[in-house]
This record gives C-alpha cells, sequence and structure tokens, in this order.
C-alpha cells in the first residue's frame, strides 16, 4: 500500500468516526420543548463531528484518483455530511420540522391519505403523493415521510449536481468538485425556499436530475423506436420526458424551470442548423467564431423537440386547470402593466431590522454572500461560453456548457419580471433556481480552469479548492436552517403545539372568533383539517378569524374593547421567545404579553405549558 493511500485510508478513519460520534450525540439530544435555533440547541458535538468528516472527505476526495474505493468513500462521507445537516430535525427527533406554508402541506398530505383529497385535482401533487406511498409502505406518520421525502430530494440533488458536473467538465475529479460545492446548498435561501417540506424547495432539488439526464440524452446512440432506420425514442428521452412532467408535478411554477431547459436547449439546436444553412450558402465549411470548430455538433446532437413538445403540453394542460396557478399570471401581467414597486417590501424590512439595531445590508452579506460571489463566476464562465473563449481543444464540454448557458436565460428574464412586478418573494424561488446553475458552473470552472487555465493536477491548486471550500461552508451552513443568526426564529413545531391546538379545535365554542400576535391559528387548522383557502375546513367546520392578526396598539392595551366578538387567543412558547428574546419586543414587548394576561376580562382555559389559549370577551360577547 502506497504512502498516499495509507493517509488516505486514515483521514477517511478519522472522518467515519467523527461523523459517527457526532450524529450520535446529535440523536441522543432531543428537544424538551421549543427550541428558536436549531444550532445552539444541537449539541456541539454534532458540529465538531461533522466539520472533521467534512474536512476528512474533501481532502480524499480532491486528491484520491477518480474511481477509486476511497474516493467513492469520501464523495458518500461528504453527502452524508450535507444530508445529515439537511435532515438535522429528524435526526434531533423534532415532532414536526416546518411552520407555515409546510403544516399546511402536512393537512394536503393527510388529506390525500385519507382518500378526501384527489391527487389529480391538487395543483403540486408530487411530494404529499410520494410521502403518503411512503406512509403505506413504512407505516410511519405523514408529518414523519413528508420529511423523509425532502430528505431524499436533497440526496437527488447533491448526487446529480455532481454527476452534471462530470458530465460537463473535461478534466479528472469533477465529480468530486461537484458534490462538495452541492453541499453549500446555495438554492437555500429561506425567504422563499427551504430546507423543511416545501414543493418549491423540492422542485429545485429535482432539477440537477433533469439536467444531467439532457445533457446525457443529446449524445444518447441507443434507440427504443425506429422509422425507416430514423430513431424516434430513446431510454434516455423517455426518461427525460417523464423527469419533465413529474417536475411539473412536484411544482409547476418551479418545475416548468426544467421545461425552459429543454426548450431553450431545442432553441439553441434551431438556430445552429439555421445557421449551417446560412454558413453553406456562403460556402463556408463550419461555423463563426462564435461557435468554434464544435459548431456542427449542436445539429448532430439528439433533437430535444419531441421532449419540449411532450413537457410543454402536459404543463398546458396541467396547470390552468387552477386557479392559484392562472392567479399569479394575472398579478404578473397586472404588475406589467400598471407597474409596481419591488422596493416597498425590502424598504419594510430593512426599516424593522433597523429598529432591532441591523440592517439589510447585513442580512444580505449573511445570506447572499457567498451566492453573489460564486454568481460572478459563474456568470463569467457562460460569458466564456458565448463568446468563443472557451479552451477549443474541448469541443463537446463547450458545446454542453452554452446548451447550460441557454437554459440559464428564461430563468433569469423570469426572476427580473417578478422582480419588476413586486408579486411578493416570488423572485426568490427563481434566484433559487439559478443557484443550481450557479453550483454547477463553478464547479467546472474549479474543475477546469475556467477562465484562468489553472490545472487540477497542481497540488497547489487542489489546496486552494479544499480551503475555499471549508470557508464557504461555513457561513452557508449557518443558514439551511432558519435562526436568529439571520433574525428569524426556527421552524421547530413540538408535539406540544400540536396537541394544544388539537385540544382546542376539538373543545371549542364555535360561535367565538380566532385571534393571535402576527396571525392566527391557520396553520394548525390547515395541519389538523386540511385547507380550502377561507374560514371553513373541507369538511365544513367554520373558523372565522383564524388569520385574524391582533394589532401592534392593541395587544395588551385595549384587547377586550377592541374586538365585538368573543376571540381565543392561542399563545405558544414562540411567540414570547420570537417577540421579546428575539425582536427585543419591536412589536409586541414584555409589557403587552403581562398586561394581556393580567386583563380582568382574559382567561386562560387551556394551558399545557408550552401552549396556552385565552378566552377574550369582546364588547358585545355575552357576558
Amino acid at each position: 500500500m502506497s504512502l498516499n493511500r495509507r493517509r488516505h485510508v486514515a483521514v477517511l478513519l478519522v472522518g467515519f468516526l467523527a461523523y459517527t460520534i457526532g450524529v450520535w450525540f446529535a440523536a441522543q439530544k432531543q428537544p424538551t420543548g421549543y427550541e428558536i435555533s436549531i444550532y445552539t440547541a444541537t449539541p456541539i458535538a454534532f458540529w465538531a463531528g461533522v466539520a472533521v468528516a467534512f474536512v476528512s472527505a474533501v481532502l480524499v476526495g480532491l486528491n484520491a484518483p477518480t474511481g477509486t474505493l476511497r474516493n467513492r468513500l469520501a464523495l458518500l462521507l461528504g453527502t452524508l455530511v450535507g444530508i445529515s445537516m439537511a435532515a438535522l430535525p429528524t435526526i434531533r427527533d423534532y415532532y414536526y420540522y416546518g411552520l407555515g406554508d409546510a403544516l399546511s402541506y402536512l393537512g394536503w398530505t393527510r388529506m390525500i391519505a385519507e382518500g378526501t383529497l384527489n391527487p389529480v385535482n391538487f395543483l403540486y401533487p408530487g411530494i404529499h403523493s410520494t410521502a403518503v406511498v411512503l406512509t403505506s409502505v413504512t407505516g410511519l406518520a405523514p408529518r414523519r415521510t413528508l420529511q423523509l421525502v425532502m430528505v431524499a430530494f436533497i440526496a437527488l440533488y447533491i448526487l446529480f449536481t455532481g454527476l452534471c458536473v462530470a458530465r460537463l467538465a473535461a478534466r479528472s475529479n469533477a465529480i468530486a468538485v461537484g458534490v462538495f460545492f452541492a453541499l453549500l446548498f446555495l438554492p437555500i435561501n429561506n425567504i422563499h425556499t427551504y430546507i423543511f417540506p416545501y414543493p418549491t424547495s423540492a422542485a429545485i432539488f429535482f432539477t440537477p436530475f433533469a439536467l444531467y439526464l439532457v445533457l446525457r440524452y443529446l449524445g444518447d446512440g441507443s434507440s427504443l423506436l425506429s422509422v425507416r432506420g430514423l430513431p424516434l425514442l430513446t431510454p434516455l428521452g423517455l426518461l427525460l420526458m417523464l423527469a419533465g412532467i413529474s417536475a411539473i408535478l412536484i411544482h409547476p411554477q418551479s418545475g416548468s424551470n426544467v421545461l425552459f431547459i429543454i426548450a431553450a436547449g431545442f432553441g439553441l439546436q434551431v438556430l445552429a442548423a439555421i445557421y449551417e444553412i446560412w454558413t453553406e450558402r456562403r460556402n463556408r465549411a463550419s461555423l463563426s467564431t462564435t461557435y468554434g470548430q464544435s459548431g456542427t455538433r449542436y445539429t448532430a446532437h439528439r433533437s430535444l423537440a419531441p421532449q419540449a413538445v411532450v413537457v410543454g403540453l402536459f404543463f398546458a394542460l396541467w396547470t390552468p386547470r387552477f386557479d392559484r396557478a392562472t392567479g399569479t399570471m394575472g398579478t404578473v401581467i397586472s404588475g406589467l402593466l400598471y407597474g409596481a414597486n419591488p422596493a416597498d417590501e425590502i424598504s419594510t424590512s430593512a426599516s424593522s431590522l433597523t429598529a432591532i439595531g441591523s440592517g439589510i445590508g447585513v442580512l444580505f452579506a449573511k445570506i447572499f454572500l457567498v451566492s453573489a460571489v460564486l454568481s460572478v463566476v459563474a456568470g463569467l464562465v457562460m460569458l466564456a461560453a458565448l463568446s468563443g473563449r472557451l479552451d477549443e481543444r474541448y469541443p463537446d464540454r463547450n458545446a454542453l456548457l452554452r446548451y447550460v448557458t441557454f437554459g440559464f436565460v428564461p430563468v433569469f428574464m423570469l426572476f427580473g419580471i417578478f422582480f419588476i412586478t413586486s408579486v411578493t418573494r416570488q423572485p426568490f424561488r427563481y434566484l433559487g433556481f439559478m443557484m443550481v446553475f450557479v453550483t454547477i458552473l463553478v464547479a467546472v470552472a474549479v474543475s477546469d480552469g475556467i477562465p484562468f487555465g489553472l490545472s487540477f493536477s497542481s497540488d497547489n491548486w487542489r489546496a486552494a479548492v479544499a480551503v475555499v471550500l471549508v470557508l464557504l461552508l461555513i457561513p452557508q451552513a449557518l443558514i439551511i436552517h432558519q435562526s436568529p443568526h439571520m433574525y428569524k426564529t426556527s421552524d421547530h413545531v413540538p408535539e406540544t403545539y400540536m396537541e394544544g391546538h388539537v385540544t382546542t379545535f376539538e373543545n371549542r365554542d364555535p360561535s367565538v372568533w380566532f385571534a393571535g400576535p402576527r396571525g392566527g391559528p391557520r396553520r394548525y387548522v390547515d395541519a389538523y383539517y386540511g385547507t380550502t383557502y377561507s374560514d371553513y375546513t373541507p369538511s365544513g367546520e367554520h373558523f372565522p378569524g383564524k388569520e385574524d392578526k391582533i394589532p401592534f396598539a392593541v395587544f395588551g392595551t385595549n384587547t377586550t374593547t377592541h374586538y365585538s366578538h368573543c376571540r381565543y387567543v392561542p399563545l405558544t412558547s414562540r411567540d414570547y421567545e420570537k417577540e421579546i428574546g428575539l425582536y427585543d419586543g419591536f412589536r409586541y414587548s414584555a409589557e403587552d404579553f403581562e398586561n394581556f394576561r393580567q386583563n380582568p376580562d382574559v382567561y386562560r382555559v387551556q394551558s399545557n405549558g408550552d401552549y396556552r389559549l385565552y378566552f377574550v370577551r369582546g364588547e358585545d360577547c355575552l357576558r
């Protein structure tokens, strides 16, 4: 055994041992109540263990020969580190992870499992139906399987990001670079893409798989169906069609980006064919220097027309059936026609951050600084691909990079459109999707030394890449999960919260309305009953006021005189920790909470420690 091999084996042993110990410590530390930050609540042994494991994986993965067992073990170790960081709530045995939309998705999953919701009549049944199948196979509750489905998508994202880089790059060990850059999780911004059960995130994590199929299909030589010797259908072509349809079922808006990749690739083929005809008429043997000698490769590639037509037709038939999809399109058109101010929400957020002693610049640096820097690198790669400045010794790579660049263009345009029309946080969905391209292109640039011509065979270059990866992972690891680091609370849903709300729902007086700081218990209603986007549940129960927010100036001062109807006000430990611990009483102060509880017309009617329900007498209430 060579000296290098022995060193690699020793480093891997240390890495796997550290990883195992870290995960064991994390699994032993189960939550006893709401945790405002999963980072501080998780034992330091976990973070130390995954840090040692990641460094070990990078050192061996970048230096061991591609295809060797130790190289593959290093990639496995790195993948396990990434999955463990993303799936930490599951390892820690959180009852459920994901407030807001994720609770509504849990309700829809339960409805599908109970047979009260037909997936065909649901806009994005992908992850919900998969969770139901997993529930029927394993017997686990939907709250568990829904989170496991996201873990599977994360694993798919890491694996196929590495494979996309390996397919694009011209030099060895590219798959290792791709896997390690995937562990940065650039698509997650916690503004409109999240690590918890979320169809948008699942569709984004699914994208590298579809992109890899595109890259492989272009040079596919096999055939399932031929007519007069002309191949019409290939295994990869059929799989690409199914992948495009699946992406739309996961989430039509985000999944349509896969359609754009396919359509843009077909558009590039059409442009190349037109250009060849034009050059032939001018008696030229090849394309101009814009495409180099590899230009004719586009017309030699498998046509993406069948996939573009089939996936586009499915999107056109599936999406318009749902009001939510057409409503979003209507908002975009209205914004384009009548104008909008995309700075409104940013200005509001900036004011709030200033009030608690921070600023929009600080928040941007925490969330987007790494992404912004790497986006510049990816932009240079795309410019080099379009301007013909890539090394022409690798024509296949150059041609495929142009496909990726063309696929990026419509997504970037949609990002701009949604930003200009100010459709709430929708642009950040497309920003998350764009980060898939950035991750892949940066990894290709590192592997092939674009645009500086550096060689990955250089020890110094590999060492520099290893150091950069470690330095980049630290800030990125801190934004995988929501926490006070980014001025947000954790999405932890303790069992006491769910049990408390369920007890309230089952024993409430239907004539009493709801309200709460920053909103009523709508999401828990959705999680337990399902949702109809109204005050009524799918079974017809009425929950008036389930979204009503107690005004800042009313809570703790004149709550009983402000409302005419009697109100139920659920309060959780998260409410107090968020408003007092995180925001320092910016909207709801400690004095407001105290005054609310001490009001003689406010009665505590239910409590389990973490969850308390108060009954507020309104002015017209029966006394």
